[in-house]
């Protein structure tokens, strides 16, 4: 079973933009049958939308790493 949370974060830490990760994931998904199951457990284990959950996930990761150092510079 692939870990959707693990590559999602991977893939943040290789692109620098978020329309790049949507596009790796996008493509990785319509190569990859298991991974597309996996991504349907996940979404339900989280509650996330199929449709947008790996992109919700991903503006929460931002918004975490943002806040970190938000309060790590004051």
């Amino acid at each position: 079973m692939n870990d959707i949370s693990e590559i999602l974060r991977s893939l943040l830490d290789q692109y620098s933009r978020v329309s790049e990760i949507d596009s790796e994931f996008v493509y990785m998904m319509d190569n990859d049958p298991q991974l597309q199951e996996d991504y349907k457990l996940w979404c339900e284990e989280y509650g996330y939308d199929i449709k947008t959950g790996y992109k919700d996930f991903i503006d929460e990761q931002l918004r975490d790493r943002d806040e970190f150092w938000e309060t790590m510079t004051e």
